[in-house]
């Protein structure tokens, strides 16, 4: 596979099309890891490290389209999630995170518009990978 030749700790390739929970088969994997390993967020934030493909839904399952989102139901949820409402306590936008969310919403979504759709997340994780950091808080100014 073609991401065998990236050397790169960090590879994240979101599909949003149908039956795309096929892509990467087995061979998406870190040489040096093995199985899905996912840590404490807390203690491996600064760490992660892995190779994950997440796709809109599973193999054999179309993508569902809805006008009115202005995009499939996957990368309306995906964005808004970037957006900040997949934000940990913290405020951070973790890969984890963020897959829980699209996923919850994506699942009740195509369901109301008469779908059957459960994006897939795959390959190895080691910790969790930070996609949007928080917001940098500026001090305080009560004194």
């Amino acid at each position: 596979m073609i991401f065998d030749r990236i050397e790169a700790q960090r590879i994240i390739f979101i599909s949003d099309a149908c039956y795309s929970g096929a892509a990467g088969g087995r061979s998406f994997a870190l040489g040096n890891f093995r199985g899905v390993q996912i840590g404490d967020p807390t203690a491996e934030l600064a760490k992660g490290k892995g190779r994950v493909i997440l796709t809109a839904g599973d193999a054999n399952e179309p993508a569902v389209e809805d006008k009115t989102l202005g995009h499939g139901v996957f990368t309306y949820f995906l964005l808004e999630g970037l957006a900040g409402k997949a934000a940990d306590g913290e405020g951070n936008v973790t890969l984890s995170g963020l897959y829980k969310y699209v996923c919850d919403k994506v699942t009740r979504k195509s369901k109301e518009l008469g779908g059957n759709q459960h994006p897939v997340m795959k390959g190895e994780l080691q910790g969790d990978i930070i996609l949007v950091p928080a917001p940098a808080r500026s001090p305080s100014l009560d004194k």
